[in-house]
C-alpha cells in the first residue's frame, strides 16, 4: 500500500500496518476465514471473523526491542455465523457482539462470555446501538433493533429493560446520549428519547433508479453524519452522494460533503472525516476531508490486490500503534556543559566541546554522572525535558483511532508525526512556517501530556534556528517553550559564562567533576554547535552585505549594536520567565527549577541585567527579584548595585542581613528629605514595619515618639505591640502617657484606653482619668445647642416608645438598648456608651470626682445624662434615688424592675452589655461590666452574646431575696408616689411580684384615688394563696394523725402475739460472759396486755430473724428476741425483752 496526498504538503494520516496476515484456525471452520468487523482499545485489537470467531490481538515487545500485535486468544460464538458488529463498553469492561441475530456479552479483555444468569444473550436482533458519548458511562444505554420495534435497555451489572417503541423496517442505528439516528429501507430518522421526537428527515436515496446502503456516524455529541444518494449520471457510471450533518432535532448543523462515489464506510475523527471508497475512479482509496469542506485534504490510495479493503472502523477510545521513529529522537542523553576547573585552565576560556580534529562532531556517550554531582538531574514535567526512557516507550507509543481492514490484514490510519511534519519545514528553511504550524498544534493539543516532549523538542530546534538567523526575540520564546537549560543560553556571553562557572564551583560543586546537562538525543548536534558559539560570533556571522563592509559602515555598526541589545533583551526576557515559572511551581518545582546552582546563576545574571537597565519596569523587576530570591549573595552583586545607583536594592540586602538599625536610619532620612530614592514610595511605612518587627527595646524607644508625630495610628500600635514584647511598669506607662499627651492629645486617649481596657491596669488615677475624658468630651458636645437638642429628642422619643409599648403587648426595650440600636450612629453616642460601661463596670475611678463634675455641668445637663446619674447613685447604694431616676426621668421601667430583681447595684446587666459590645465593636468596654459577673449567682450570668432578641436583662433569680423584696417594695413606692401616672406600671409590678409583697402593706401604700380594678388581680391572687396555705396545713395535720393511728395498731398486734413469759437465770447453764455482747436489761415481770404502760416499757432491738417471722425460743434461761413482720410502707418494729 502507498500514500498519495492530493492537497496538503504534510499528510495528516500515515497508513501503518498492524496485522499483516490473519492468524486463526478455529475448529469447524470451512473455507478461508476473513475479517467481517473490527474494534480496538488501548493495546488490544478485537477482530470478528466470518465464521463466528472473535480474535484478540495484543501489543507486545519483541526480542529486538520493537513492538507488534500478536494473537493472544480467540472465542468461537455458538452461532458459528459471521460477526456483523462489535461495540465496546470500556466503562463496563464489556464487548457487545452481534452475530446471526443474537447479541452476546463478553468480558474485556479476556473475551469470556458473561454468565447467562447475569446477562443472557439477546435474540432476534437486526442491529443494536450503544451510547457513543465520550467519557465513562455506567450504566450504558443500549438500543436493540428488532423487526417490529426498538427496545431500550440499561447495561450495567445487570441488563435492565427500560421501554419499547413500535417501529418497523429499521436496519441501522447509531446512538449519542438520548438521541438516536435510525435508517429504515427508505429514510433516515431522528429519534429523541428525552423529547419523544420521531422525525424522518431525509431519504436514503433521492433517486428511484439507484439505491445505496445507509451509512451513519456520530460526529459530535448529539450530532450525526449520514450518507445520502442524490442521483446518478445518465449512464449510471457516477453515483452522486452527499454527507449530511444533522443535530438531535433533525436540523442541518454544518455544510454538507459531496463524494464522487458512494463510500463503503465512513468515520469521524474529531474535525476530520474519513471515507473508504472501493469502486471509485481512483480505485481503493481513503479520502480525508475536514468538516464543513468538500475539498480532499488527503487521499490514501490502496494498491489493488485480491485482498480487497472491506471496512473502515472508528475506535473512539484510541489504540496504540507500534511506530517508534519519533521516540528515538526524544530519548534523553547527557553532555558536558563545563569541564573541571583544572582542565579549563589548561584549555583556555572555552570548554572542550569535541574531540581533537573532529570539528563539531558530537562527543562520545558520556559515562553516567556521579550521584554527588549537584547539577545532573533527570528532568520532570515541571522542571525540564520530558524525554522518554526505554521503559517508557511502550507506554508512549502514538495513538490512532481509525482502522482499515481487508479480508486478511489490518492497518491503522495514524495521525502524522508532529516532529516529522515540522522538521520537513525546517529542512526546507521555512522556520516561520514551522513555528506557526507548531503554534497551532500546541493551541489545539497543549493539554495532551503525551505530546509534551514533542513540543519541547520542536521548540528547542526552532529556537536554535532562530538564533542563527539573529531573530533573538523569537529564539528566546521558542527556547523557553522548549525548556532549554538557561546556562546554555547564558554561556553565549563569555563574561557571564565565566561567572556561571565560578558560581557553580564556588558553592559546593566538586571542582574535579564536569558539569553536565541533559538534552534530547535528536538535538545533540545542535547543542554542540550552540555551545561553540557566542553572541559576538553570531552577530559577526550575520552579514547583510552592507558597503563597504558590515564592520566599517555606520549602518553596520548600528546594526551590530542593535543586535547586541536585542540579544541581551532576549536573555533578560528568558530569565524573567524562568523566575516566574519557578515562583509559580514553588514547592512542586524540580529539575532545573529546584537546582540551587542553576537558580543562583539565573538570579545573579538577571540582577546584573536589571541593574544596568534604565527602564522603570526593569527597576521594579529588580526589586521583586531581590525580595523573592533567597540564594543571592551580596558580594556577587554589590559593585553592580552601587555603580548603577540602586539604593533601594542595597537597602533590601541590608534588611536580609539583619542590620535593622541602619535600614531604619536610612528610611528616616528619606522621610525627612535628607536622602532621595524615587523607587521607595513610602519610606514611612517601611519604618513602621521595621519597628513593629524589632525585638530591640532601645530601637523602639528611640523612634516611637518620632513615629507618633508622623503617624498617630501606627505610633499607638507600636506602643501596644512593644509593650507585649517588653512589658512596661505602671510608672513607665504613666510617664509615656504624659509624653504622648504633649505630642498628640487624641493619641493619648487611645493609649489610655489600651492601658485600662486591654492591659487592665488597676491604677485608680488612670481609671478616673479615662472616665473624666469621656465625660468631658460628652459635656463639651452638649454645649452645642444642636447636639443638646438631639439628646433631648432621643429621651423624648424613648418616652414616646414607652407610652406606645404600654398600650400594646410588646415589651419596651431598656433605654441603653434604645440608645445603642435605635438612634443614629455618632461619635457622641459611642462616647456615651463607653462612659456608661466604664461607670458601671469599673470600681477604681473616683466617683466623687465624677459626681462633682456632673454637678458643675448644671441641672439641665444633669437631666440629659439621667442614665449616668442612675449608675452613680446605684454604685453609691442610693437605691431609691436610682429607681426614681430610672422611673421618673428616663421612664425605663424594665431597667428599674431588673435592678430590683438583681438586688441593686447594677443598672446595666451583663447580657445587655455583651450584645451591645458585640454589635457595636465595644467588646473591651463591655468586658468591664462582665468583670463583676463572677460575683453573681450562676443562674443570672450571661449565657451567650449572640442573642438577637430583646431578652436584655437575663434575670433568673435574685442575688438576695430579702434585698430584692425590699427594692421591689421601694420601686412600688416610687410608682405610687406619682399618683395615677404610673398606676399601670405599678399594677403590672404587683402582678409580677405578688409572691414577694404583703397584701396588708400594699393596702396601706396604695393611694386612695386608685381604682380597685388596678389591684383586684393582685388581691385575688394573694387571698387565694393564703386560703390555699391554710387548707394545705389542715390536710397535712390529718394525714399525720392517720399515720400515728396506723403505727399504734401495728404495735398492738406485735405485743399481743408475744404474750407474757418469766425467765429464771441459771448460773450453771449460762453461757460464758462476752464483754463485747451488750448487757441485758434488768428483769421485769410482764403482766400481759392488760396494763397500758406495757408499750412504754418495751425497748427496740435489731431484727434477729432472716425470714421476718416470730420465732419464740424453747430454751429457758436464754435471751428471747422477737421480731415483727416488716410490711411495705410501714414502720419496722423490733422488740427485745428479758424475762
Amino acid at each position: 500500500m502507498e500514500d498519495n496526498n492530493r492537497t496538503e504538503a504534510n499528510p495528516v494520516y500515515e497508513l501503518c500496518p498492524l496485522i499483516s496476515q490473519l492468524q486463526s484456525s478455529p475448529v469447524g471452520s470451512h473455507g478461508k476465514v476473513s475479517i467481517s468487523c473490527i474494534q480496538a482499545l488501548g493495546s488490544d485489537i478485537y477482530i470478528g471473523c466470518s465464521n463466528g470467531t472473535l480474535l484478540r490481538y495484543v501489543l507486545n515487545e519483541t526480542e529486538d526491542g520493537t513492538y507488534q500485535y500478536t494473537p493472544i486468544s480467540e472465542f468461537m460464538l455458538q452461532t458459528r455465523a459471521s460477526i456483523e458488529d462489535i461495540q465496546l463498553a470500556p466503562s463496563l469492561s464489556m464487548a457487545l457482539v452481534l452475530s446471526d441475530g443474537c447479541i452476546f456479552f463478553l468480558s474485556l479483555p479476556t473475551l469470556a462470555l458473561v454468565p447467562p444468569e447475569i446477562i443472557r444473550p439477546m435474540k432476534n436482533a437486526i442491529a443494536f446501538a450503544i451510547n457513543e458519548t465520550s467519557g465513562p458511562q455506567e450504566p450504558v444505554g443500549l438500543a436493540l433493533i428488532k423487526r417490529d420495534g426498538i427496545g431500550f435497555w440499561e447495561l450495567g451489572a445487570k441488563l435492565v429493560h427500560v421501554q419499547e417503541f413500535k417501529e418497523s423496517s429499521i436496519i441501522l442505528a447509531r446512538r449519542s446520549g438520548p438521541c438516536l439516528c435510525l435508517a429504515d429501507t427508505e429514510n433516515y430518522i431522528v429519534f429523541n428519547l428525552s423529547t419523544r421526537l420521531h422525525l424522518p428527515f431525509h431519504p436514503i436515496s433521492t433517486s428511484e433508479n439507484w439505491k445505496i446502503l445507509p451509512q451513519i456516524a456520530v460526529s459530535n455529541p448529539g450530532e450525526f453524519l449520514v450518507v445520502a444518494c442524490m442521483g446518478t449520471s445518465p449512464d449510471f457510471r457516477n453515483v452522486y452522494t452527499m454527507g449530511i450533518f444533522v443535530n438531535e432535532n433533525g436540523d442541518p448543523c454544518q455544510d454538507p460533503i459531496n463524494w464522487e462515489s458512494p463510500p463503503t464506510s465512513i468515520a469521524v475523527d474529531e474535525d476530520l472525516i474519513a471515507s473508504l471508497h472501493i469502486d471509485g475512479p481512483s480505485g481503493e482509496v481513503v479520502e480525508i476531508r475536514r468538516k464543513g469542506a468538500t475539498d480532499i485534504i488527503q487521499s490514501i490510495a490502496l494498491l489493488k490486490s485480491p485482498d480487497q479493503a472491506r471496512l473502515l472502523s472508528f475506535a473512539r477510545r484510541g489504540f496504540a500503534v507500534p511506530v517508534t521513529s519519533r521516540l528515538d529522537k526524544l530519548r534523553i542523553s547527557s553532555m558536558s556543559l563545563f569541564e573541571p576547573l583544572d582542565s579549563s585552565r589548561k584549555g583556555g576560556t572555552r570548554d572542550h566541546l569535541h574531540e581533537p580534529d573532529s570539528g563539531l562532531t558530537p562527543p562520545p556517550t558520556p559515562k553516567t554522572p556521579s550521584n554527588n554531582s549537584r547539577h545532573s538531574h533527570r528532568r520532570s514535567q515541571s522542571g525540564g525535558k520530558q524525554g522518554l526512557t526505554s521503559s517508557q516507550i511502550g507506554r508512549s507509543l502514538p495513538t490512532a483511532r481509525l482502522l482499515v481492514a481487508t479480508s486478511q490484514s489490518v492497518y491503522a490510519l495514524l495521525p502524522s508525526n508532529l516532529i516529522s511534519q515540522v522538521e520537513q519545514l525546517l529542512d526546507k528553511g521555512k522556520v516561520k512556517d514551522a513555528a506557526g504550524f507548531l503554534s497551532q498544534a500546541q493551541a489545539k493539543h497543549g493539554k495532551n501530556e503525551t505530546l509534551a516532549a514533542d513540543f519541547q523538542y520542536l521548540n528547542t530546534r526552532i529556537g536554535v534556528e532562530y538564533l542563527h538567523q539573529t531573530a533573538f526575540e523569537d529564539a528566546g520564546d521558542a527556547l523557553f517553550r522548549g525548556g532549554l537549560d538557561p546556562r546554555l543560553l547564558i554561556g553565549l556571553w563569555d563574561d557571564w559564562r565565566e561567572l556561571a562557572r565560578r558560581l557553580l564551583y564556588a558553592y559546593g560543586t566538586n571542582p574535579d567533576e564536569p558539569i553536565r546537562v541533559e538534552v534530547f538525543s535528536g538535538l545533540e548536534k545542535q547543542m554542540v554547535t550552540l555551545m561553540g558559539l557566542t553572541i559576538e560570533t553570531i552577530v559577526t556571522n550575520y552579514s547583510p552585505h552592507l558597503k563597504p563592509s558590515t564592520s566599517i559602515s555606520s549602518a553596520g555598526k548600528e546594526l551590530r549594536a542593535s543586535l547586541h541589545w536585542n540579544a541581551k533583551k532576549m536573555l533578560k526576557k528568558y530569565l524573567r520567565k524562568f523566575c516566574n515559572r519557578r515562583r509559580f511551581l514553588q514547592d512542586g518545582a524540580n529539575g532545573i527549577y529546584s537546582d540551587e546552582g542553576v537558580n543562583r546563576i539565573v538570579d545573579t545574571v538577571l540582577v546584573i541585567l536589571y541593574a544596568e537597565s534604565k527602564d522603570p519596569e526593569d527597576n521594579n523587576e529588580l526589586s521583586m527579584l531581590l525580595d523573592a530570591s533567597q540564594i543571592l549573595r551580596i558580594e556577587d552583586i554589590r559593585d553592580v548595585l552601587i555603580s548603577n545607583g540602586h539604593i533601594a536594592s542595597l537597602i533590601r540586602l541590608y534588611e536580609r542581613s539583619g542590620d535593622t538599625q541602619s535600614v531604619i536610619e536610612i528610611y528616616v532620612q528619606l522621610v525627612e528629605g535628607q536622602l532621595t530614592e524615587f523607587s521607595i514610595l513610602d519610606p514611612l511605612e517601611r519604618v513602621k514595619r521595621l519597628l513593629q518587627a524589632s525585638t530591640s527595646r532601645d530601637i523602639v524607644q528611640k523612634y516611637i515618639l518620632w513615629l507618633l508625630r508622623k503617624d498617630r495610628t501606627s505610633g499607638i500600635e507600636l506602643m501596644i505591640s512593644s509593650d507585649a514584647k517588653h512589658p512596661r511598669s505602671i510608672p513607665e506607662d504613666i510617664l509615656l502617657l504624659s509624653k504622648i499627651q504633649e505630642v498628640d492629645s487624641d493619641a493619648s486617649l487611645v493609649f489610655l484606653e489600651y492601658l485600662v481596657l486591654q492591659k487592665q491596669t488597676l491604677d485608680p488615677s488612670l481609671h478616673t482619668q479615662l472616665v473624666l475624658r469621656y465625660l468631658d468630651a460628652l459635656l463639651v458636645s452638649l454645649q452645642d445647642p444642636k447636639r443638646l437638642d438631639q439628646q433631648k429628642e432621643t429621651i423624648e422619643n424613648y418616652r414616646i416608645t414607652q407610652n406606645r409599648s404600654s398600650s400594646s403587648t410588646t415589651e419596651p426595650p431598656p433605654f441603653l438598648w434604645y440608645l445603642a440600636f435605635d438612634t443614629p450612629m455618632s461619635e457622641d453616642k459611642t462616647t456615651r456608651l463607653k462612659l456608661d460601661f466604664m461607670l458601671q463596670g469599673s470600681s477604681k475611678y473616683d466617683m466623687e470626682a465624677v459626681r462633682r463634675r456632673l454637678r458643675i455641668a448644671g441641672r439641665g445637663i444633669d437631666k440629659m445624662l439621667a442614665l449616668e446619674m442612675a449608675i452613680l447613685e446605684a454604685k453609691c447604694g442610693n437605691h431609691k434615688s436610682t429607681l426614681s431616676i430610672l422611673v421618673n426621668d428616663l421612664q425605663d421601667f424594665l431597667t428599674a424592675e431588673a435592678y430590683c430583681a438583681m438586688g441593686g447595684g447594677r443598672v446595666i446587666t451583663p447580657k445587655l452589655a455583651v450584645v451591645i459590645g458585640d454589635r457595636l465593636n465595644l467588646s473591651h468596654w463591655a468586658a468591664q461590666v462582665l468583670a463583676l459577673e463572677k460575683d453573681l449567682p450562676h443562674s443570672i450570668r450571661r449565657q451567650g452574646s449572640g442573642s438577637n432578641t430583646p431578652n436584655f436583662m437575663d434575670i433568673n433569680e435574685s442575688h438576695n431575696t430579702q434585698q430584692s423584696t425590699e427594692l421591689t417594695r421601694m420601686l412600688l413606692e416610687v410608682y405610687m408616689g406619682v399618683g395615677q401616672a404610673k398606676a399601670k406600671e405599678a399594677s403590672m409590678l404587683l402582678n409580677a411580684q405578688a409572691v414577694k409583697l404583703d397584701a396588708e402593706e400594699i393596702t396601706q401604700l396604695m393611694p386612695s384615688s386608685w381604682s380597685l380594678d388596678l389591684v383586684s388581680s393582685f388581691f385575688e391572687r394573694s387571698f387565694r394563696r393564703s386560703l390555699h396555705a391554710s387548707y394545705e396545713g389542715q390536710i397535712l395535720k390529718q394525714l399525720s394523725a392517720a399515720q400515728n393511728l396506723q403505727t399504734s395498731a401495728l404495735a398492738f398486734e406485735v405485743f399481743a402475739a408475744a404474750g407474757a413469759m418469766i425467765e429464771e437465770p441459771n448460773d450453771d447453764d449460762a453461757p460464758p460472759t462476752d464483754d463485747s455482747a451488750p448487757t441485758p436489761p434488768p428483769k421485769t415481770e410482764e403482766k400481759g396486755e392488760s396494763e397500758g404502760g406495757d408499750e412504754k416499757a418495751m425497748e427496740k432491738s435489731e431484727v434477729s430473724s432472716n425470714e421476718g417471722d416470730i420465732q419464740p425460743s424453747t430454751s429457758y434461761g436464754a435471751k428471747k428476741e422477737w421480731s415483727s413482720v416488716t410490711r411495705p410502707n410501714e414502720h419496722s418494729i423490733t422488740l427485745k425483752e428479758n424475762i
